[in-house]
């Protein structure tokens, strides 16, 4: 997956922002780009649906960008050269 370094920065503020509001995540609003590294963080745990959205909660939410921040991304992303 090729993405430009702006598009990454961009989405990764919005990954950052989202754990500012003490409420559960909705996996929806994840950016795709980081999406399967958060699914591989939590599979084979048991979420939960709030409005019929199926959403992550904020513990386990901050222990991913935690993770993400210090240990990265479980797989490469390739940027562009601009």
């Amino acid at each position: 997956m090729k993405t430009s370094k702006q598009e990454y920065l961009l989405e990764l503020y919005s990954v950052l922002n989202l754990q500012k509001n003490d409420k559960p995540v909705e996996i929806d609003a994840i950016p795709e780009l980081f999406r399967n590294d958060l699914n591989r963080f939590i599979m084979g745990e048991t979420l939960q649906a709030i409005n019929g959205k199926i959403v992550i909660g904020v513990k386990r939410y901050k222990e991913w960008v935690n993770k993400i921040m210090t240990r990265g991304l479980d797989y490469v992303i390739q940027l562009e050269n601009s």
